[in-house]
């Protein structure tokens, strides 16, 4: 019998751009695992970031900034199916990986540019093919049918109904470069000062100590960090709302189904929540960065209190977006991309 079909995944993560090209193919990788063979390379990754990685039992080639396109060329072998997930693999460097492996799969978000891979991943919801410049014979996995999600995410039928007593789970992604954290808490306390609320920091959260400061102000703030995706997972099944960033975050609370308020925190999330609020999967969803162009401008933290607030009273618009999530968030994209893969290696 044949040694297992070889998949190279290409994706970088750290303090300046977060984990979520990282979290997407990890979350691939994951749907794939024992099917496929798999390795990943990336620039010079952190010990955190390569924690991760090992963690998911892939093998990592860690490349020199300085030379890495051409050093990621040299690897691919003409067996390989090559999944890239990032912004600076423009057409031309797309061409150059198709020319040298057996498939290429390429994870985007950003609609932008034209695209040379055999294949187009983007789970936002509202992207159709005519959105995209491509060949004629490109194929296309778009929406939450394709959520790139870890598995602990995809047994919708273990979540059970929301808490009614459960805290409030606040995640703003792997980098938060910005603290937007802070300003959640602010608006948290705004409402109530004896919420219950865990907060989930990423490996590259700017500023620990002043979430820690903030727990005089919060007194039932639980602080984590680094969590896995088990534990994530728990966090989001006991939680009775999620404030977290509009990326792959926001897709794992609809997922387990819990009622959810969204903030955008960086520009390429503003497909993914013009979709989460086009289709009602959030309570709210705010556009920080697009209000300040507007007069009078509310700030983020009074936004959020008003959101939170109407969380508190509006059994109707929850039960609504619990009712869209479901419909968007089957739990079956593990099936789909596993047909997907077997097909490209035949």
């Amino acid at each position: 019998m044949n040694s297992l079909q070889s998949i190279l995944f290409r994706a970088d993560g750290n303090a300046q751009i977060g984990l979520g090209h990282v979290m997407r193919c990890l979350a691939l990788a994951n749907m794939l695992k024992g099917e496929f063979s798999m390795r990943f390379a990336i620039v010079e990754p952190t010990p955190e970031v390569r924690q991760l990685l090992e963690s998911a039992g892939l093998s990592i080639s860690s490349l020199a900034a300085s030379t890495q396109q051409a050093d990621f060329l040299i690897q691919i072998e003409p067996t390989e199916i090559v999944v890239l997930d990032g912004y600076s693999f423009d057409k031309t460097f797309q061409q150059s990986v198709r020319s040298r492996a057996k498939k290429l799969v390429f994870i985007d978000d950003l609609v932008t540019g034209q695209q040379a891979a055999n294949v187009v991943i983007n789970h936002a919801g509202g992207v159709s093919v005519a959105d995209y410049d491509t060949s004629p014979d490109t194929q296309f996995c778009l929406g939450p049918h394709y959520a790139l999600l870890r598995p602990e995410f995809l047994r919708s039928e273990c979540f059970g109904e929301t808490p009614i007593d459960g805290p409030i789970f606040v995640s703003l992604g792997g980098a938060d470069p910005h603290n937007t954290s802070l300003t959640v808490l602010e608006a948290i306390r705004q409402v109530d000062t004896t919420l219950p609320v865990h907060i989930v920091l990423g490996p590259f959260h700017p500023n620990r100590s002043a979430i820690e400061a903030f727990q005089s102000q919060l007194p039932n703030l639980t602080i984590l960090q680094n969590l896995s995706a088990s534990q994530m997972g728990n966090e989001l099944r006991y939680c009775s709302l999620a404030i977290t960033a509009c990326s792959t975050i926001s897709y794992e609370v609809c997922a387990i189904n819990r009622p959810l308020i969204a903030v955008v925190t960086a520009d390429n999330q503003a497909r993914l929540a013009q979709f989460l609020l086009e289709e009602k999967l959030a309570l709210s969803v705010n556009f920080p960065t697009l209000l300040t162009r507007l007069t009078p401008v509310l700030a983020l933290d009074q936004l959020l209190k008003f959101s939170i607030q109407s969380f508190q009273f509006s059994p109707e618009n929850i039960a609504e977006t619990l009712v869209n999530q479901r419909r968007f968030f089957d739990g079956h994209s593990p099936e789909r991309f596993r047909a997907l893969f077997q097909q490209l290696s035949a």
